[in-house]
């Protein structure tokens, strides 16, 4: 269950903002291992005056991941590949213009709800 929070461009309409996100969240879950009913992620549209990679045109996208410490190295390589060929694919995003930036923190670092850190046991 990574939090997944997903830029693009804000002139994309919903049914390319829901094609990314559903491409993203495969990717998560065939090279991540995450369960298929955890998918949190946040969309977020910028101007292209306020998007900049470098000099990269067109559509682009960048993904942050926010989750547990663990993961392979094999497993987040695995995942860059695989969302980049998703994109590619289907909504046609130049895997050159596709950034990832994974963050890990600890069991105590998330609350889902109720005030109370799920994954520590004494919570």
């Amino acid at each position: 269950m990574p939090l997944v929070r997903i830029s693009v461009l804000d002139r994309k309409d919903e049914g390319y903002r829901k094609t990314v996100a559903d491409r993203v969240n495969e990717a998560v879950l065939e090279t991540l291992d995450f369960p298929p009913d955890d998918r949190y992620q946040l969309i977020q549209g910028f101007s292209s005056q306020d998007f900049e990679l470098q000099n990269r045109e067109g559509d682009r996208v960048v993904l942050e991941l926010t989750m547990r410490a663990g993961q392979a190295r094999e497993d987040k390589q695995a995942f860059y590949a695989r969302v980049a060929e998703l994109l590619e694919q289907d909504p046609g995003i130049p895997p050159e213009n596709v950034m990832i930036v994974i963050t890990e923190n600890g069991e105590e670092d998330w609350s889902f709800q109720d005030g109370v850190a799920q994954f520590i046991a004494d919570s």
